[in-house]
């Protein structure tokens, strides 16, 4: 008798849109109202691949610092938790240190966190804003419920390279003699991505989290490196001819965040 095949693995179903508001809707919520991804990693609305396609699965039974903190405030109620395991969860050490916060020691103050430092380098970014989310952090704070609008944030614009040319039409990297003027800028809609992979499957072999730090061109992206390690035409869409108007979308057609 033959041996039958193995059911596909059933992925969530926020794998299966495209439309940032059906996947608002899937998302769940923290106490202020901003979308709580820890909460569906926990629940399992997303489940993350750990690792880049064809890449061998991290081992789950190695280190794992699951440790997590509390810092003590000006008086008892603006105590901060840090939720370090939940961090180690998605993200790799080297994503934080020693670029963003040296191992020990560092003095986060709101200020610094409020102008995009330290913590500040992802939250308000792609994680929940500390304007609007005092108390995961602060979590003896009593603040009213759903008082914040649920957001999609990190969608990002890209800009475009400074040209080579003089003619202000070729960019060193990508197809030489392919007018850019036309061509919208290019748009990354970092949800539909962390829905569907950790941070740090990305972060930092492929992408350094820092506005400015990645330099991308159509050439990278076809030898396999930056956003061609996935978007191969097997494991996402062939990001080439073809299929250009899949990131370089128009301004006026683009879908509300």
């Amino acid at each position: 008798m033959a041996t039958p095949a193995a059911p596909t693995e059933q992925r969530p179903p926020i794998e299966f849109t495209l439309d940032p508001d059906s996947a608002i809707k899937l998302l769940p919520r923290d106490h202020a109202g901003n979308i709580d991804w820890v909460a569906a990693l926990r629940l399992g609305t997303i489940r993350p691949r750990g690792a880049l396609p064809g890449r061998p699965a991290p081992d789950s039974a190695g280190f794992q610092f699951e440790f997590d903190f509390n810092y003590a405030g000006p008086d008892t109620t603006f105590d901060a938790f840090f939720p370090h395991s939940t961090h180690t969860r998605l993200l790799s050490c080297n994503t934080c240190h020693a670029r963003i916060f040296p191992y020990r020691g560092t003095p986060v103050k709101m200020a610094d966190v409020l102008t995009g430092k330290y913590c500040g380098e992802c939250h308000g970014k792609v994680a929940f804003s500390v304007m609007t989310a005092c108390e995961r952090c602060h979590v003896r704070l009593k603040l009213p419920p759903n008082r914040a609008k649920p957001e999609l944030l990190g969608t990002l614009t890209l800009v475009r390279a400074t040209p080579d040319s003089a003619t202000g039409t070729v960019v060193g990297g990508n197809a030489a003699g392919v007018s850019l003027v036309a061509l919208p800028l290019a748009r990354f809609p970092h949800w539909v991505h962390r829905a569907r992979y950790l941070c740090k499957t990305c972060h930092m072999e492929l992408f350094v989290p820092k506005a400015g730090a990645n330099r991308i061109t159509m050439q990278m992206i076809s030898s396999g490196k930056s956003c061609g390690a996935c978007h191969d035409g097997r494991s996402a869409f062939s990001a080439g001819f073809g299929s250009c108007d899949r990131c370089h979308v128009p301004l006026d057609s683009r879908p509300r965040e």
